[in-house]
C-alpha cells in the first residue's frame, strides 16, 4: 500500500511538472510570436512614416517652386518662353511687335501739281475731271479691292498680352494641385498599410491574452485534469472495478 501511495504520488508530481512545462511553454511561444509580429508591423510602420515624411518634405520643395516660378516670370515674353514646358500646345502662342503709327490716308483729296506743269501750264486743273481721275488712281485708300487676297482656312483668337501671365499662373496652381492630389493618394495608400498593420498587432495581441499568464494556464491544465481523472474515475466504476 505504501508502494503504490509513493508510485502515485511520483506519478501526480511528474504530472504536475508535465502540466507546468507545457503551460510555460505554451506562453513563451504565444510571447515570441507576438513579439515577432510587434516587430514585423513596426517595420512596415516605420516605412510607411519614413515615405510620408519623404512626401511631405518633397511635396513642399515642388510647392516653393512653383511660388518661385510665378513670382520670376512676370512680362509676355517670359510666359510665353516657359508656358511650353507646362502645358502642351497644338501651336506655339508668338508674340507680335506693336504696330506702329499708320500714316493718314488722302481720302477725297487732289493732290498738287508738280512744277513741271506749272512751267508748261498744260496740266489740268485740279476742278477737271482728269485731274479727279488722276488723283483717284493715285491715293491708296481708293484703291479698287482684288480679288486675290488670301482669306484665312479657319477663325483665329488673339490673347491679349495682359492675360498671359494669369493665364501661367493657372497652369502652375493646376500643376501644384496635381502633386497635392498625388501625394494624398500616396498618403492614403500608407495609411492603410498601417491600419494593418495595427489590426495585425492588436489580433497577436489578443491571440496571446486569450492564451492568459503562466499560472492561469497551469490552472486551466490542472482543471482539464481532474475532470479527465474524474471521467476516467466513473468509466472505471461502471464497469465494476471500484467494488
Amino acid at each position: 500500500m505504501r508502494n503504490t501511495l509513493e508510485i502515485s504520488g511520483i506519478l501526480l508530481a511528474v504530472l504536475l511538472a508535465a502540466m507546468a512545462f507545457h503551460a510555460w511553454l505554451t506562453e513563451h511561444d504565444d510571447r515570441l510570436r507576438l513579439q515577432a509580429t510587434i516587430a514585423t508591423q513596426k517595420q512596415a510602420l516605420d516605412a510607411a512614416a519614413t515615405r510620408e515624411r519623404d512626401r511631405a518634405v518633397t511635396l513642399k520643395d515642388t510647392l516653393a517652386q512653383i511660388e518661385a516660378l510665378k513670382r520670376q516670370t512676370q512680362t509676355p515674353a517670359q510666359v510665353i518662353r516657359d508656358l511650353p514646358k507646362f502645358l502642351s500646345l497644338p501651336q506655339p502662342i508668338t508674340l507680335n511687335p506693336p504696330q506702329g503709327a499708320r500714316p493718314a490716308t488722302q481720302q477725297g483729296t487732289v493732290q498738287s501739281k508738280p512744277a513741271s506743269c506749272v512751267a508748261k501750264k498744260g496740266c489740268p486743273s485740279p476742278a477737271s475731271p482728269s485731274a479727279a481721275s488722276s488723283s483717284t488712281l493715285e491715293s491708296p485708300s481708293l484703291a479698287a479691292p482684288t480679288n486675290q487676297q488670301a482669306l484665312p482656312d479657319a477663325p483665329s483668337a488673339q490673347i491679349p498680352a495682359a492675360d498671359l501671365k494669369p493665364l501661367f499662373d493657372f497652369v502652375q496652381d493646376c500643376r501644384s494641385c496635381q502633386a497635392q492630389l498625388a501625394a494624398a493618394k500616396q498618403n492614403a495608400t500608407d495609411n492603410a498599410a498601417k491600419l494593418t498593420a495595427l489590426t495585425r498587432e492588436r489580433d497577436a495581441a489578443l491571440a496571446t491574452a486569450k492564451g492568459g499568464t503562466f499560472w492561469q494556464r497551469l490552472r486551466r491544465n490542472a482543471l482539464w485534469f481532474v475532470v479527465g481523472a474524474g471521467a476516467g474515475a466513473v468509466a472505471v466504476c461502471g464497469t465494476g472495478h471500484c467494488r
